[in-house]
């Protein structure tokens, strides 16, 4: 039985207030062109992020790859990378096999408890792999 597998590059802006994600998704929401979304999410991050392990690196969370175990849809199949914090995984997990986070769309503000987040799916390369 076939299943299928994305491997997905994740940047993200996380700040403490929620009137700074909506202004953080106005600015970048308005612009024309992924590629210049991906530029200004990447340029704010430096400089409004209160995220340690993302801010010096345009807001970038790394390569994530996930695929769907059929018992449990939020459940990455096994030995694929995670994100610390578990809400926000299960938020990108949850949205990426219901296809409301595609590539390119930005999302958010959406709140965990380390803030409120706005992101991006900057890349993505789809696989199919045998169960």
């Amino acid at each position: 039985m076939a299943g299928a597998t994305h491997q997905i590059q994740i940047r993200h802006i996380l700040v403490e207030k929620k009137e700074v994600a909506d202004l953080l998704m106005e600015t970048i929401g308005s612009l024309p062109t992924e590629t210049a979304r991906v530029q200004m999410l990447m340029k704010l991050a430096g400089k409004y992020s209160v995220c340690p392990a993302s801010k010096e690196d345009g807001g970038n969370l790394g390569w994530l790859e996930v695929g769907w175990n059929k018992s449990d849809p939020r459940q990455p199949r096994g030995g694929f990378k995670t994100l610390s914090n578990d809400e926000l995984n299960d938020f990108i997990v949850e949205g990426v096999a219901k296809m409301t986070l595609l590539k390119g769309r930005l999302f958010g503000p959406f709140e965990s408890y380390e803030g409120f987040h706005v992101g991006l799916i900057c890349q993505e390369i789809k696989l199919d792999r045998i169960l």
